[in-house]
Parts: C-alpha cells; sequence; structure tokens
C-alpha cells in the first residue's frame, strides 16, 4: 500500500471518527457472532483497526490485557476518551503493517472491517507468527457480491437493513455528513467476492472457516494448531 493511500485513509477515519455514533450498523451486529468464537477469557488479545474502541471494550471484558491499533489519531483519541474505565486496554497509533507483531504472545487477533484496506499476503503470516499455539484469528470484513445467491440475499437484506436502522438508530438514512464522509472514503475501497475471500484465506490458513453474513460482511475464524511451532 503507497504512503499516499495510507495517508489519505488515515485521514478520512480521522474525519469519520468525528461522526455522532449510532446504536447499530452493519458490524456492531456481528459483535456477539465474534465474541462467540472466543474462549471465555484470554490473557491477551490484538484489536486491528479498532476504531473508537467499541468491539476493543467489549473484547476487554474478556481478556487480561487489550492491545488495539488504528491508523487514526482521531480514532485513538475518541477511543481513549470512552474508555478510560478500562485500563486494560492499550490503545496504540499505529500502520499494522509496520507494527512489531511480539511472537507467539496473543491468545486471540480480531480485525472488523480493517483488512480490505491491507495486502493480506503481508498481513496473514504476521498474524499466524503471533499467534499462540490454539490461538483464533477472527476477522469480520465488507464483500461485494457475486452470483444469484448473493442477490437473493441482498434482496433480503435491504429491507432488514431499513427496518433496523429505524429501530435503532431511530432513522432510516445517516446524516447527509455521514453520508458525504464514507462515499468519499468508499473511492479508496475494494472488497473480495466470497470466492475470492476463500481462495486467499485458505491458501494460508488451513482450516479456516469462511461464511459470508447477510449485511454484506464475511467472516474468517482460524485456530492456530497446538502443535505450531
Amino acid at each position: 500500500m503507497s504512503d499516499q493511500l495510507t495517508q489519505k485513509i488515515q485521514q478520512d477515519f480521522d474525519r469519520i471518527a468525528l461522526l455522532q455514533p449510532v446504536q447499530w450498523n452493519h458490524n456492531n451486529h456481528y459483535h456477539s457472532f465474534l465474541l462467540k468464537q472466543l474462549p471465555p477469557h484470554c490473557e491477551k488479545i490484538l484489536d486491528i483497526g479498532c476504531g473508537t474502541g467499541v468491539f476493543s471494550r467489549l473484547l476487554a471484558q474478556r481478556a487480561d490485557q487489550v492491545t488495539a491499533v488504528d491508523l487514526s489519531p482521531k480514532m485513538i483519541e475518541v477511543a481513549q476518551e470512552q474508555s478510560q474505565s478500562y485500563p486494560n486496554i492499550d490503545f496504540q497509533v499505529a500502520d499494522i503493517l509496520q507494527w512489531q507483531f511480539p511472537v507467539e504472545y496473543f491468545d486471540a487477533i480480531a480485525s472488523i472491517a480493517t483488512v480490505h484496506h491491507l495486502p493480506l499476503e503481508v498481513l496473514l503470516p504476521k498474524i499466524q507468527a503471533a499467534l499462540k499455539p490454539g490461538g483464533k484469528f477472527l476477522i469480520l470484513d465488507l464483500v461485494k457480491s457475486e452470483g444469484i445467491q448473493d442477490i437473493l440475499s441482498d434482496a433480503i437484506a435491504v429491507p432488514l437493513h431499513l427496518t433496523l436502522q429505524l429501530l435503532k438508530n431511530k432513522r432510516l438514512r445517516p446524516t447527509p455528513e455521514a453520508i458525504a464522509v464514507w462515499q468519499e472514503h468508499g473511492r479508496t475501497d475494494k472488497y473480495l467476492t466470497r470466492s475470492q475471500a476463500k481462495q486467499i484465506y485458505l491458501k494460508s490458513l488451513t482450516e479456516a472457516k469462511i461464511r459470508k453474513h447477510l449485511f454484506w460482511r464475511y467472516s474468517v475464524v482460524w485456530e492456530k494448531s497446538l502443535t505450531a511451532t
């Protein structure tokens, strides 16, 4: 990823951090699913692309220590302000591709709506090495629709999306400001299809469980072998 693109993504998320938070979105809809993939308690968890720390705070209830990394200084600033009652979260501003991963250190590594910005062929080996044997790797990311099955899924998702927007957020559409900011950011976004995701992840993560979800997301759940060295 070029320095220019990295800088633009950082600037985009500095602006996104200042948007009014919403009660419900396509990412936090799946927080409970991700948490169910974890053991009841972990010593150390890494959250890649932590944003304002919403999921980091949930992880902190399941771990002794959470390291939460994000490229955006403003995101980390907001996360720290909102996480003062969670002293076991270490928020860090960093480019995860330049970050020094410790070896066999984390019981779990999670990332939500971040890896589509990153070269997976560079990131995945770092994550594999940083997990303890038996550690879990969890991804939730955006997916590009393909084929008739996804078209049918999208047809179901749209009315449910509108219903939950109205019930949870008390409005059918985001604010004009949020729409403008996210549209600008979307100019640089590129997503995998489910087939592409399976091809990439299974090449590196043997027996990874890859699943497409309703609200334009896919998940990856992988457990590192206990015999890994």
